[in-house]
Formats: structure tokens, sequence, C-alpha cells
């Protein structure tokens, strides 16, 4: 099939680079399986499945000839006009505080209905002398979309209305002025004045505090206020009808001016959507308007873009479809990202996404782009059920979370007025007893269950109204995940029904989240008994989905039969787990998914002791769904490294090669397979390859240049062994980036310090000295995740420097055992010791600096006396430790 003629007005510019790049790829695959044929003798070879090119060839011509922007909008405007309307929730309830706002639209309707909010304007001020508070947001043109437009220039006379008119007027009445800035950190600069005219600051990203509370002394409070989502606008009400929709809206700005690193992975991201099985792409651009060439999308996209869509059917058609793109102009904040990241969530749609700290933290389940290959084969490899899967969590994680109700309730408290947002109380009534039913009642995340009853002791679930808001009914016919109640109850957060349930397997998939009257509510289902606010009209009844609820007779699992014709596993792959199951369902685990070999790969998960729900459902649901999964459990409390739990993946492994991959880390580009090719071709005992590392934006980190040249490796095979060691000069590299030899690698005898961090690399040192050869593969094997909340690596205070003192006796033993500890005292020993204890020293807290200064101290004794080179270790030596012996004499420890 021929490309599109030169003129045709659809021609895709860089879809034809991609197009070649996926050529060359599809005849390395052919040569690889050439080299296979002629090597078929070897048992193991014959067992290995050769990388399957993607087939997209037929894809990207059909991207010539697809449905243009202008079409695909017209087909999504057309369906939006089917779909029911949101609710506020019936278990929501407002406040009356009434609010005076400037802001821009989406901003005021994240917050419309869920108290008095009443929008001010240069005109309209002294309209509203009653306000309880001011909340001054920071805009570039207003709720209106004009009157406060100009506002942020320095000689706007709007400008000066506000300063010196508005703001005055309100607090001659004593009404208190709250700034709240959503634009931080990159327009800091321009809203700072706004907020020195303010009583109470809050910031969308953490990061920003010290700088108000340098610049802005005379604030009451300073504070960090996330983002939220509002049932009324932000609803999955309608969506996840019948099969996927295939359409992937993108509705947003493009910048050829600024933001680069959000333009380069929206290119991947947009690319990857036209050159996808079965999906198309419709972009609705803010900027349309404009016609300024700062905000014009790359060419190649231009038949696909549309002009500006208005707020509301904008927000239907992302409850219309299944998958979203979402794209942040800010990368390295924990809680600033774009405000369509959960709206997008709520309404019920997978997260296609560029990387930020905060949303790769909080939320596993949304895609993270690692470029055009990963976004591609995140779509193509993801099924309906995975998709209403990741669906359901995105839905779970903002309405447990992220209301924008919780959000007003922390600006009227800190003002000084009550407000609270409480969990509905639930009472869990049991139709049937059993010790299973009860381990899952007890197993449940929701917070606020106040009492399990069986449902002989109630005649009626009226009776307990006293006592509860909502009563969910379970019985023993059915199995229910941990997260049953938190999906019920959240359903009655955005429906106005006074009963909600799940729908079972068995029913057609047409019935996700409608209005129907009630069928199954006593097996799966939830009613609402409380109070009905008074702008609520209640409706009988409303249907979610059917994820997290299993009948018993079927939860057996179905697979077993099939164990004998499946292929042997030819990849043993230790995933060490403790207390962080979403992040192994969505990052490690969907990323293995995306492997051509993933059906022959033996998943070894070593829980070193979960006490996290959400952490032992992940790793029973893996268990029960997956072939060729071992799991082994360690007694619940933790080793507090994942040397334990890696070490057992080690034993436990039964093929002839492994790997290693942690819970929130991705593998890349089909890369394990590629060095299981290497080492079995060049006859190693293990290959390595790169790795890619997002600590705020993504950086390669080029082992394998770093190895080639070091160790003078021509071609691909390098020798190992103690000079190698030295020559490297003990360079870390990630053992996740790697594939060695089983056998070779256990007999080694080699093991990682049990409640160490930082033990794979000394884990990969001792490998290299171990190896006669080793093989370099030039592709990113995986991506590195290095700011994770609540990972121990990058948890900073004063304990974290402890889980290094027992790896750096293990190594110094072992150094000195085989003769290297002068020459790693000499090469590495000082870089590592200021280039990383150092410079995490500087983020311990200032009450445990005098702790850390002394398990620093305390590490660096531990290979011996050495003359300290460095202006850094010097004055650590000399000033550092000083400090931490005055301070702990006078008590201050």
């Amino acid at each position: 099939m021929g490309l599109a003629p030169e003129a045709s007005p659809r021609r895709f510019d860089v879809l034809q680079k991609r197009l070649d790049e996926l050529a060359l790829q599809k005849r390395a695959v052919a040569n690889r399986a050439s080299t296979y044929q002629d090597l078929a003798s070897q048992s193991s070879l014959e067992q290995i499945t050769a990388v399957k090119a993607q087939p997209i060839t037929e894809r990207l011509q059909y991207a010539f000839s697809a449905p243009s922007g202008p079409e695909l909008r017209a087909g999504l405007l057309e369906q939006i006009a089917d779909l029911p309307p949101t609710s506020a929730g019936i278990a929501n309830k407002p406040f009356t505080t009434k609010i005076g706002i400037i802001a821009d639209l989406f901003l005021y309707k994240s917050f419309e209905g869920l108290a008095d909010f009443q929008p001010i304007y240069p005109d309209n001020y002294t309209q509203f002398p009653d306000l309880d508070i001011l909340l001054m947001v920071s805009t570039w043109r207003g709720v209106d979309g004009v009157s406060w437009k100009g506002v942020t220039t320095k000689t706007s006379e709007k400008r000066q209305k506000l300063f010196e008119e508005i703001l005055p007027y309100y607090r001659a009445l004593d009404i208190p002025i709250v700034f709240y800035s959503k634009e931080d950190p990159p327009n800091y600069n321009h809203f700072l004045p706004f907020a020195q005219q303010a009583d109470y600051i809050f910031t969308s990203a953490a990061e920003m505090v010290p700088k108000y509370q340098r610049d802005c002394s005379e604030a009451k409070s300073i504070d960090v206020l996330p983002f939220g989502i509002n049932p009324n606008h932000h609803s999955p009400i309608g969506s996840q009808q019948g099969e996927i929709q295939r359409i992937i809206p993108f509705a947003g700005s493009w910048f050829n001016h600024k933001y680069e690193d959000r333009s380069r992975w929206g290119n991947d991201i947009l690319d990857a959507v036209v050159a996808s099985e079965g999906y198309d792409l419709v972009i609705f651009d803010r900027n349309s308007r404009l016609n300024d060439e700062r905000y014009k999308f790359p060419n190649r996209f231009a038949h696909l873009v549309t002009p500006a869509i208005e707020h509301q059917p904008l927000l239907d058609i992302q409850r219309l479809v299944d998958v979203s793109i979402n794209l942040n102009s800010v990368s390295n904040s924990s809680s600033m990202f774009a405000n369509r990241a959960i709206e997008l969530q709520a309404q019920g749609t997978v997260v296609l996404s560029n990387y930020n700290v905060g949303l790769n933290s909080r939320y596993p389940h949304v895609h993270i782009s690692n470029g055009f290959t990963d976004t591609l084969a995140a779509l193509n490899s993801l099924n309906d059920i995975q998709i209403r899967e990741i669906q359901a969590a995105g839905i779970r994680s903002v309405f447990s979370n992220d209301l924008a109700l919780m959000r007003i309730a922390k600006i009227i408290e800190t003002v000084g007025t009550s407000a609270h947002v409480a969990d509905p109380r639930v009472v869990v009534v049991k139709h049937g007893n059993d010790d299973h039913l009860d381990t899952e009642i007890d197993r449940q995340t929701y917070r606020n269950i106040v009492e399990v009853i069986k449902k002989e002791t109630v005649a009626e679930v009226r009776q307990l109204q006293e006592q509860a808001d909502i009563v969910v009914h379970v019985d023993t016919d059915y199995e229910y995940a941990p997260t049953h109640v938190e999906d019920l109850v959240n359903a009655f957060r955005y429906t106005d029904a006074r009963t909600v349930e799940k729908v079972p397997s068995t029913v057609g998939s047409a019935l996700r989240h409608m209005y129907a009257e009630p069928d199954n509510v006593t097996r799966f289902g939830a009613e609402y008994i409380g109070d009905v606010p008074a702008h609520i009209n209640p409706r009988s009844g409303y249907r979610i989905d059917e994820i997290g609820i299993t009948p018993r007779s079927s939860s057996i699992k179905l697979t077993e039969p099939l164990r004998g014709s499946k292929k042997p596993a030819i990849l043993s792959v230790v995933v060490p787990i403790y207390n962080n199951g979403p992040h192994l369902l969505h990052k490690c685990i969907a990323s293995l998914r995306r492997s051509s070999i993933f059906d022959q790969l033996e998943i070894v998960l070593v829980d070193d002791g979960s006490t996290d729900i959400a952490t032992i459902q992940a790793i029973d649901k893996l268990e029960q769904e997956l072939d060729w999964v071992q799991v082994y459990r360690f007694e619940p409390g933790g080793s507090g490294s994942a040397s334990r739990p890696r070490n057992k993946g080690l034993e436990l492994a039964s093929c002839d090669y492994v790997t290693y991959l942690d819970p929130d880390n991705e593998a890349l580009n089909d890369a394990y397979v590629k060095l299981l090719h290497a080492v079995i071709e060049t006859n190693v005992d293990f290959a390595v390859g790169d790795m890619t590392r997002w600590r705020g934006s993504n950086n390669a980190v080029r082992y394998t240049k770093f190895l080639q040249d070091r160790l003078g490796i021509e071609g691909r095979v390098g020798r190992g062994g103690p000079q190698a060691l030295v020559d490297m000069q003990f360079m870390p590299i990630s053992i996740q980036a790697l594939v060695a030899r089983t056998d070779w690698l256990r007999d080694t005898g080699i093991t990682q310090p049990v409640g160490a961090v930082g033990q794979d690399s000394y884990f990969f040192q001792q490998m290299l000295y171990y190896a006669d050869t080793f093989a370099i593969l030039k592709l990113p094997a995986h991506t590195y995740y290095a700011q994770v909340e609540n990972s121990v690596v990058n948890t900073v205070n004063a304990k974290f420097f402890d889980k290094y003192l027992p790896l750096e006796k293990a190594r110094s033993q072992w150094l000195r055992e085989v003769d290297l500890v002068e020459d790693y005292r000499s090469t590495r020993m000082e870089t590592f010791f200021t280039g990383w204890y150092l410079r995490k020293l500087a983020d311990v807290p200032a009450d445990q600096r005098p702790r850390a200064i002394k398990t620093i101290a305390e590490l660096g004794q531990i290979y011996g006396d050495h003359e300290w080179q460095s202006e850094e270790a010097q004055k650590f030596w000399t000033l550092m430790v000083h400090e931490a012996t005055d301070q702990q004499a006078s008590g201050d420890d």
C-alpha cells in the first residue's frame, strides 16, 4: 500500500520518520529470527520468542485517510446530546459560606455550587458587602473571560482599582482576603503583588511556600491547596457506555515559545495516538482565536486541529471518551499539576500525560509517557478490562481524596470558621455469614464503617438512620475487593440516587454509569439513608461498574488448565514489594505487559511483609489472574529495604535468565527481550543497558558509554574482573537495567545486605568483579522515578542515613577481602560521600541534623583513615561535626 501523494492535505511529515524508524526495527527482528533458525539446536534458544514488530505500518497508512478533526468533533458533539445530566451528589453538603471570587472560568467551575460563590468584577463589588470571604485567585481574564483582562499588567487601571478601591473596601468591612495562586511556579512573579495584598495565602505548588514566607511576611498563614474536582461538572455519569470509545481528545494550548519539555513529550504522545491501533486523535485548540504562531500546533496535526470548544460541551466530551490526554506545564512539583489531570479521572477516562512529580506519585494509574514508543505500546497493549480497571482507580482516587469541597473547607477553616467534610457513616449488612466474608469486610479500605450487622437483626434499614448515612449490603455468593465499599460510597458523592449498585460481570457492559431501577442492591449495592440536601431531587437507583465483585463460583483461576499448553517461561523478573501495590499494578506490571514476551515472563513477586490493604490486594489479584507468577510473602512488618525480597527472588527464580524491576519503576522499549538475546548470542554472564531517570526532568543515564569508554570495549562484549571494577572507578549501575544468567549469579554467592539501601549498586559492583564477560546494549532498559512520595530512598530524614550503615559495612568488608579497599577509597569513596550523603544532608529537617551528622560521620570512617580532598568534605569534618557535638552538649539532640 503506497503512501499518500505529496499533495495530500493530510500528509504527515513526521509520521514518515516514525514509519522509517519502525521499519528499521522490523528488519532487526527479521535478522534475529534468521540467527535463531541457524541455532535451533540449542533448546534455550528454541524457547525464545523474537521481538514482535508492532503492526502499525497499516495504521500509519490509515492515518492519511482517517477522519479529520472536524469530522471527529462533529461525531462527539452528536453523541454528547444523549448524556444524562451531572449531579451535585446526594452525600455532599455544600457550605452556606458566602464567598466573593475573582478567578477564571475553569477554577470557578471547580468551586461552583459548593458554597455561596459570587463572582466579583470591577463594577459590581459594592453589591456584596456581606461576604464572609473574598477569594482572589490568580487569573488572566476573569470568570467571564473579559472583566479582569489585563489585571496582571503593572500599569493596568483594573489592577489599580483592585488594589486601591476593591480590596480596601472589603478590608474596611473586616472581610478576610484570601489569595490562591494556581499559576505557580512559572508565574510567581506575575501574581506576587496580589499575594502581598492578602491576609491568607494558598499556592498550588508546595515548593513555593518558602518564597511566599520570604516575600509575604505579613500574611497570617501560607499553605498549599491542590486542585479539586466538583461533581457538578466533573462526573463519570453517562461514561463507559458499551464498547471502548476510540476517539482520544486533547483540549488545551500548544506553546512554541516556552515549556520546551511539555512540547517534547506532547509531540510523542500525540504522534503515538495517531500511530496506534484503533484510536483517532482530535485536538481542540484553546488558542485558536488568537491566530498567533507562538500557539500553533505542529503542521502534521493540522487536519486534526479544531477550534476552541465551549467549556460545557468539552466537559461532556470528556465524560464520553475512554482515553484522554493531559499536558503539564510544570513537572518538578509535588502538588502542582494541570487540574485537567484530576478532572479527567473524575470523568471516567484513562489519562495519558507527560511527567509531573506529584501526578506520578499520587496517581500511578495515570500513564506517564516515556516517549513515542512507550506510549504507543501502552495504547496497543491495553485491553478493555484493563481500561475499565484504570478508569475505576481514577474515579476512586479523586472522589476519595480530591473533592473541591475539601479544598473549600480548608479555606474556610483557615480564616477561622468551622468547616468539615465528613466521610459518610457506613453500616455493612451481611446477608449470610462465613469467615471469608468477615475477612473481606475487615479488609475494606473505606475508613468510616461504624458497624457490621447481620440482616436478621434489622427489619428495615431506615432503623439505622441515627447511626449511619449509608447501608452497604453483602452476601456469601460474591467475592468483594477491599475497595468495594469505597466505590459505592463515592458514587453517592457524584449521583443523586438513593441506591447504588455494581453491575454483575455476567450482564451486558452497556449498563455502567447510568441511572436504573434497583435490581441487586442486597448483594452488591448500597442505600443512602442520610439526610438529603434541599437542592437534590433523589432518583431511585444508579449502577456504576463491575470492578471489584466476582461470583464465588467463578473465582477459581480459569487459566489453570491451560498451563500445560503454554509456552515455557524464559526470563524471571524479580519484583521486591512493600506497601506500594498501586504502583506495582500500574507501573511495574503494566510496563511488563508491553513486552513482546509478557506471556513468557516468570514474575517473581516477593512481598517484604506489606501491611497496606491495597498492596495485599494487588498481589492477590496478580497471583490469581496471571500465569507464571510466583508469590512469596514474608511475615508482616518489613525488613526496611529491597534486599531481603531481592535475595529471596533470586533464590526462587526458575528460569535460566533473571532480571529485577522495582514496583514504582517501568521497563522500557522491550529492552529485557533484547538484553536476553544479547546474553545468549554473545554467551556472556550478563548484558547491561542504559536507564532513564525522572528527577524533575528526564535524563539519560548512559551506563554503556561509561563502560565502553572506561574499559575500552570494542563492539559490545567486555571483560569483568577486579581490574574492570577499578578502571570504571566503582561506578554504580542499576541491576534493573540488566539480564543475567541465573545459575552464574547464584554461583557467585553474592547477596544484598538486608536492611540496607543503595544495595543494588554494590550488588552490581560484585557482579562485575565476578563476571568473566558481559555485553552492553545501548538502549534504555528501564526508567527510574526518583521522586516518588514515601519511597525509602526519597524520604530524607535522620533515619535515611541509618540504612546506609549496613551497606557500607558490608561493602568495606568485601573490598578488604578482595584487596580493593584502597582503590575504592582513592577513586569512589569521597565522590559518593560528598555527592550523595552531604547533598542529602541539606534536605534533613533542622531538628534532625545533629543525628544525621553523627551517622554521616560514622559512614565516612568505615573505610578507615582518609585524607579528604574536596572543600565540601573538609567543611563537613571541620565545622558540621562540631555543630553536632555542640548541640548534643546543649541537649538539643
